[in-house]
């Protein structure tokens, strides 16, 4: 999979994040809360190291992503969604 469509996943991953909350993941399907999870942290482990140009960016990215783990995980779920907005709105899709 090339980086431009890893960032493309990882938008949508980070934009799903910042609309459902932990709890709101039906039982019944295959995509549950530590799966999103799991594939958003994949994702970004992929995606870093290729990364040549917006570093700053990748910085803020790991950063965000930190805080919207605790905030998910500590049951603050605005904070947790503010954080996936915050990366959301870096336009991931554009970065290199």
């Amino acid at each position: 999979m090339s980086l431009k469509e890893r960032l493309a996943d990882f938008e949508g991953s980070v934009s799903a994040a910042a609309t459902r909350a932990p709890d709101e993941y039906p039982d019944w399907g295959h995509w549950s809360y530590v799966t999103h999870m799991a594939d958003l942290k994949e994702l970004w482990t992929e995606i870093r190291p290729q990364l040549k140009r917006d570093l700053d960016h990748a910085a803020l990215i790991d950063a965000k992503l930190e805080e919207m783990f605790a905030a998910f995980e500590a049951g603050e779920e605005d904070k947790g969604r503010d954080a996936a907005w915050a990366i959301y709105n870096l336009k991931v899709e554009r970065l290199r």
